[in-house]
């Protein structure tokens, strides 16, 4: 890995003097991206490779206006370049979009990723003598015809510089460490091709190599390589209607789509309707709406350590607070930032949040989890464990949105829903978990 840009005086300074100082608010969010992958295939090494990703987004608010500009270039001309662009289009935007007004908080703080075990203290012939072991437990069977183990590590440095023309200043600096390990297992038989797997962004997390333990990576591969080739001769999932267990990795997503994407402010102001589709949420529903069982509570919080989208500051420098979403079954909260905040008039979250230094803010859930309630299990599909489930997920800020990321709390969760098996889903159920 290179040398840190984010401890660079030099660029921080150049940084804070092509910030604008006669503009209602200005700011500078660079990013700087580093991403080593490493994979077997079928016990073979894939070709290794190492990412490198740095930018910078300006973002000028003046008038009414509010205007984005990106670059790469970090010279003292390639950032002057990018403030004339972004003063440009806070220019042309002046009367002509939604009326919101800038920013005036300028935060100061840090955050930096809970890690335990330096991921460079594990060599990399140990990182890969592991994944070559992996990928051997994986090859158990002559109907595993495909599988593989990989490991990714990401770091991203973020520095937010500030400024506003009555001379206020703030600098948040966050340094994040992500870990993800993944294992896939392919079974076939005939015309029946099963696919199981573990990791990617199901468990993930930030922290050093102590994140392989915390999702067990290192007993997980014959387990997957047996569940595969279990699901060759799995009956078909029955129709009627029964109690379904849902898993943790499962769980995750009933969150992520049925709570997550619905109460994102963006979508119900209509702003994703051509890009990602709206939300059967109205703004009407906040404080009345019946979510869910009285028994669901469900928050917001991105101070939890070691989740994927764990954090200090959003993007737009809120700092990252603990809030509930449901409350005893009722909605009373909603997953937007503060610009969603002031045009909605609803409560929001800190959640804007960009996909890059290359992409501007929007609202993305993070750290969504259903909390633990005093609820006792009997038996499966007749009440409910008392456990936490987690989803930190992100979506891109591009045309479609993405979900990029989940991660599970590190207690994982169970849920029980009633519903039809063997038809389609509702959209948006009304008890998507129970705590």
């Amino acid at each position: 890995m290179t040398d840190l840009l984010i401890e660079s005086t030099v660029l921080e300074a150049r940084l804070r003097s092509a910030l604008p100082a006669d503009v209602d608010y200005a700011s500078a969010r660079f990013v700087d991206e580093r991403a080593e992958h490493l994979s077997v295939r079928r016990n073979q090494l894939e070709p290794m490779f190492t990412e490198y990703d740095t930018g910078v987004m300006i973002t000028i608010w003046d008038g009414g206006g509010l205007g984005y500009a990106a670059t790469s270039d970090l010279s003292d001309t390639g950032l002057a370049d990018a403030v004339d662009r972004a003063r440009y289009w806070a220019g042309v935007t002046a009367g002509a979009m939604v009326t919101t007004a800038a920013p005036t908080s300028h935060a100061v703080g840090t955050y930096t990723s809970p890690v335990e075990v330096t991921w460079d203290t594990l060599p990399l012939n140990d990182r890969l003598e592991l994944l070559q072991q992996q990928s051997r437990l994986l090859g158990i069977d002559d109907r595993i015809v495909n599988w593989g183990a990989s490991l990714v590590r990401r770091d991203v440095d973020q520095l937010l510089l500030t400024a506003s023309r009555n001379g206020d200043t703030g600098r948040i600096e966050q340094r994040f460490r992500f870990v993800y390990p993944s294992l896939s297992a392919t079974a076939n038989e005939g015309t029946n091709t099963q696919t199981r797997t573990f990791g990617a962004h199901a468990f993930c997390g930030q922290g050093g190599a102590e994140v392989l333990g915390r999702f067990g990576f290192g007993d997980a591969a014959s387990r997957i390589a047996e569940q595969a080739l279990e699901l060759l001769s799995a009956p078909n999932c029955p129709t009627g209607v029964m109690d379904a267990l849902l898993a943790p990795d499962q769980m995750i997503l009933q969150i992520h789509e049925s709570i997550g994407h619905p109460l994102e402010l963006d979508r119900i102001l209509g702003d994703e309707r051509n890009y990602a589709g709206t939300s059967f949420v109205t703004p009407g529903m906040f404080g009345s709406y019946q979510y869910g069982s009285e028994l669901l509570n469900v928050t917001f919080d991105p101070t939890v350590p070691g989740q994927l989208a764990s954090y200090g500051f959003d993007d737009d420098g809120t700092p990252a607070e603990r809030q509930h979403l449901i409350e005893n079954g009722i909605l009373v909260r909603g997953l937007g930032g503060s610009v969603s905040q002031e045009r909605s008039g609803l409560p929001g979250v800190a959640n804007s949040r960009a996909q890059n230094w290359n992409r501007p803010p929007i609202d993305r859930m993070a750290n969504l989890n259903v909390e633990p309630g005093d609820c006792t299990p009997t038996t499966h599909g007749r009440s409910t464990t008392a456990a936490t489930s987690s989803s930190s997920a992100a979506s891109t800020a591009s045309a479609s949105r993405t979900a990029r990321s989940s991660a599970p709390s590190a207690t994982p969760a169970t849920g029980v829903s009633r519903r039809r098996s063997g038809a389609a889903c509702p959209a948006w159920p009304t008890a998507t978990a129970s705590p």
